[in-house]
């Protein structure tokens, strides 16, 4: 038996990020994601394991060295605190009207991976959709048709371990482009260092921005405020219907709900998850191409169907894109770092407030991931906001006792003592 390092003790110390990319690499099969609390976490089975350290290695949650793989897999090319390196900045959105008008913002993801796959650049994609037969539970995939890739369009408001299916792709030879989260894009690039065939097989690395996501819980108490049961739900779909657009409930009876994403967001914003507060990346800075709504002033005043930005960090991006555009299936047009930054600001706030965050977890007596990466220096504000971040969290979990011990650490000058119980509920989270 080897003597390698397991993901164990980043799940006891609450760093998994639930990307799944430890169950998704195993050689052995030891490692399952499982549901604790409306959350993914990783858990190993220590009889099937060998301690061969590879999911400790590719685990992107106890930390990630940005520097090192910024360096390895881009070289020397233009780089920002807030977007990572970059070659291009664009806005743009899909061709085809239908597919635009039923993604989360422009389609421009879909219809990549659709052209990729038709000119035979990918034989496959690795994405999310919800499953049919649970459709509250997102099932990662490999889609192997334009069908099954427009399956999987729109935003997934809930947890998703989708590097799970990193072992369906290394079971095969397939070229694949792979769509996830910022976490899920560090925990392959990881993955990545310690398997080549991995590396060979996965053409294009495609993130998707995000600032933090939500539990199972939130999506629970959502329907039950609208009076949903979970097992009357035939169809749901968190984002679509043109842009900003809206979430969308079928009724196994055949009914229709719509909700305004703003309204769904109020919603779960009490239900983010621990672990994505204490993450840096935003901007999927380990990707080829990130993409995210676009939200620039002058585009948001007149489109309603939807726009991306898009950032590409390679030169095979650059060409997937250049390539896409000339055959119209998508439309793309420059767009000024300035602007980009802008319409992504919380990119660069979450660089700022991350350091007190860590910093109050740690006087908190609390593990931090490890990033080795430009980060911005906090000012006072940014601990008042961590403070209120945790507030509602903390609350509805019930963990009081490490509430009271963070506020002791940082007070408002003014004012009586904040309370800690149902009135914390009531508290703004800030993202």
């Amino acid at each position: 038996m080897r003597n390698g390092q397991t993901i164990g003790p980043v799940v006891k110390r609450k760093l998994c990020t639930g990307c799944g990319t430890c169950a998704g690499i195993c050689p052995r099969g030891a490692i399952e994601m499982v549901l604790k609390k409306g959350r993914y976490v990783a858990r190993l089975d220590k009889e099937r394991c060998n301690r061969c350290g590879l999911c400790h290695d590719a685990c992107p949650g106890h930390g990630v060295d940005f520097e090192m793989l910024g360096d390895t897999l881009f070289g020397d090319i233009p780089e920002d605190t807030a977007v990572g390196r970059y070659l291009g900045c664009y806005v743009g959105h899909a061709m085809d009207k239908g597919v635009r008008y039923s993604s989360a913002s422009g389609g421009i993801v879909s219809a990549l991976l659709v052209y990729a796959l038709q000119e035979g650049l990918i034989d496959g994609a690795l994405v999310t959709r919800m499953r049919r037969d649970d459709p509250l539970t997102p099932e990662p995939f490999i889609a192997r048709t334009r069908e099954e890739i427009l399956s999987a369009s729109g935003s997934k408001y809930c947890p998703v371990a989708a590097n799970t299916a990193l072992q369906a792709i290394l079971d095969g030879k397939d070229r694949i482009a792979a769509v996830g989260l910022p976490c899920h894009i560090q925990g392959l690039r990881k993955a990545e260092q310690r398997i080549p065939k991995l590396a060979q097989q996965i053409r294009y690395h495609i993130s998707l921005a995000c600032s933090l996501n939500f539990s199972f819980l939130g999506t629970a108490r959502f329907l039950q405020n609208l009076g949903i049961a979970p097992n009357r739900v035939a169809v749901l779909q968190y984002r679509g219907q043109g842009w900003p657009g809206s979430v969308l409930i079928r009724l196994k009876d055949g009914r229709r709900r719509t909700v305004p994403c703003g309204e769904c967001y109020r919603q779960l914003g009490p239900y983010l998850l621990r672990r994505c507060t204490l993450c840096s990346d935003m901007l999927g800075e380990l990707s080829d191409l990130t993409c995210g709504d676009a939200w620039v002033p002058q585009i948001m005043r007149t489109d309603r169907a939807g726009s991306s930005f898009v950032v590409s960090r390679t030169p095979a991006a650059e060409e997937l894109l250049e390539s896409a555009a000339s055959q119209q299936a998508v439309e793309l047009s420059d767009l000024e770092l300035e602007d980009l930054l802008t319409s992504q600001g919380h990119a660069l706030f979450k660089k700022r407030k991350l350091k007190a965050r860590l910093r109050l977890f740690r006087l908190a007596g609390q593990s931090v991931p490890v990033y080795r990466q430009k980060l911005l220096t906090p000012v006072r504000a940014d601990y008042l906001s961590t403070i209120k971040l945790y507030a509602v969290r903390f609350a509805l979990s019930g963990n009081h006792r490490l509430l009271r011990r963070l506020f002791r650490l940082v007070r408002p000058r003014k004012g009586r003592p904040v309370k800690v119980g149902s009135q914390l509920a009531e508290i703004a989270v800030q993202p």
